[in-house]
């Protein structure tokens, strides 16, 4: 969503810290978010803090703004982050999936049986099933070999989501009625609900060029599948970290296990709780660097996104 000609929000990489001053965080949030996607019970508030660091700089680094201004629109649209997910079909059709479940629940908490459902669905009425016809017209419009459209009517299963949800159960089957109470409360959260927050958290009050209220609910949506992405990589990276019996290779661990091994002595030896079982934040910073790294050497000439040598998580 970065507007360089009216946000005062600079590019800036990973870590390299938000706005000085800005006191609005959603690192206590963060730290459930976390919790409910697969990290430990009681998530290090470090981590949560360096999550949000990248959250929302990656977010601020969106180039909706700029797309908007070609269209020479007056609002960020959800048009315009439909553009910015083209090249991604798989977290396109997660995210028309997603708009998708959350009007046809908005319908059902409206108190709509299944007849209404299916009349309205029919006649194409309702501001829902319009919404849904406007995403597809755009898709339409740009799709020039007919694989944007084609993402509208695949009903293949989501292995990232299918992943998700099985590490979910494994990590419920443990937990007692007041661990998992918690954790469904910790699932509930998202910056969707914390709408007000989340437009002070993203300044969008200083752009010139601001969003829709479905392009921030969309905003949301990435925010939240940022956060899912850094835990699936991070949980991947803290895998590979511990030493395997019999591994010839065991010995050759990166840097920022080396880093991570040495605070952690230290901490111990200061008697602090090092919360082993926890993400911790090496893991974070060697799961971006995979993620940049795999790209290759040729990523600045093959998308707009990484023009400022990021890599985006969520689109």
């Amino acid at each position: 969503m970065n507007n360089p000609a009216a946000s005062p929000m600079p590019a800036a990489l990973p870590g390299s810290g938000r706005s000085a001053g800005k006191a609005v965080s959603f690192a206590a949030e963060l730290q459930s978010m976390l919790f409910s996607l697969g990290d430990a019970r009681r998530p290090l508030h470090e981590t949560a803090v360096l999550v949000e660091d990248v959250v929302h700089t990656q977010l601020i680094n969106l180039q909706a703004a700029e797309v908007s201004q070609l269209r020479g629109a007056r609002v960020i649209s959800a048009e315009d982050l439909l553009f910015l997910m083209r090249k991604d079909k798989k977290k396109l059709r997660r995210l028309l999936r997603y708009m998708f479940l959350r009007d046809y629940k908005s319908k059902i908490i409206k108190g709509m049986d299944e007849d209404e459902l299916l009349e309205e669905k029919l006649s194409g009425s309702g501001s829902a099933h319009k919404r849904q016809k406007i995403d597809q017209d755009f898709l339409s419009s740009i799709d020039q070999t007919g694989e944007l459209l084609a993402v509208l009517e695949d009903e293949e299963v989501d292995e990232v989501k299918q992943e998700r949800m099985e590490r979910a159960e494994r990590q419920t089957r443990i937990m007692d009625s007041a661990q998992y109470a918690e954790y469904c409360e910790s699932r509930q959260l998202s910056f969707y609900k914390k709408a007000s927050k989340f437009r002070d958290w993203l300044d969008c009050n200083s752009m010139e060029i601001k969003p829709s209220a479905v392009a921030m609910e969309i905003v949301a949506y990435l925010a939240y599948e940022t956060v899912a992405q850094l835990v699936d990589l991070a949980l991947l990276v803290r895998q590979d970290m511990m030493a395997k019996a019999g591994d010839p290779f065991g010995h050759a661990i990166s840097a920022a296990f080396i880093q991570y091994q040495h605070s952690s002595e230290s901490t111990a030896a200061c008697g602090v709780e090092t919360h082993s079982d926890a993400i911790q934040p090496c893991h974070i910073r060697e799961a971006l660097r995979r993620y940049s790294h795999r790209l290759g050497p040729l990523s600045p000439f093959t998308s707009a996104y990484r023009r400022n040598g990021m890599a985006f998580l969520a689109c």
